[in-house]
């Protein structure tokens, strides 16, 4: 069936620019014991201190590497919310460095601050790493 008339965005100008910094989470928590038993309220708290001790503008981009449902559904819940800007979800665990791979490949910003999902940033973090 042929189309009618033209995509309304044909000739429209975005005015998107992304942040200089994009901040990146790597996440994995196949299921909520054990090991992983407590591991969706520190992935809480990374993101949270992410979100509270961070003056410079940037933006989150979150990998989850094939988590449990439950973090799948907190992840999704923080992108409407717009707390995410980037959201990637992985099926199944594609191994760190297959992560790391299609995070930097995937990251608009020009410098990328990349943390594990177990790390607290404290006031400040940011503006230390890019000063260096």
């Amino acid at each position: 069936m042929p189309r009618i008339g033209i995509n309304p965005s044909r000739g429209q100008t975005l005015d998107f620019v992304p942040c200089r910094t994009t901040v990146a989470v790597l996440v994995y928590a196949p299921h909520q014991a054990g090991y992983f038993q407590d591991r969706l309220d520190v992935t809480r708290l990374t993101i949270e201190s992410i979100l509270a001790n961070t003056q410079e503008p940037f933006d989150l981009l979150v990998f989850d590497n094939g988590s449990c449902s439950e973090m799948v559904t907190y992840l999704k819940t923080l992108y409407e919310q717009g707390s995410i800007d980037y959201l990637i979800l992985s099926k199944r665990n594609i191994g760190k460095l297959n992560a790391l791979k299609i995070i930097f490949n995937t990251a608009p910003g020009e410098i990328v601050a990349y943390s594990d999902d177990d790390v607290f940033h404290l006031p400040g973090w940011l503006g230390a790493h890019l000063e260096i």
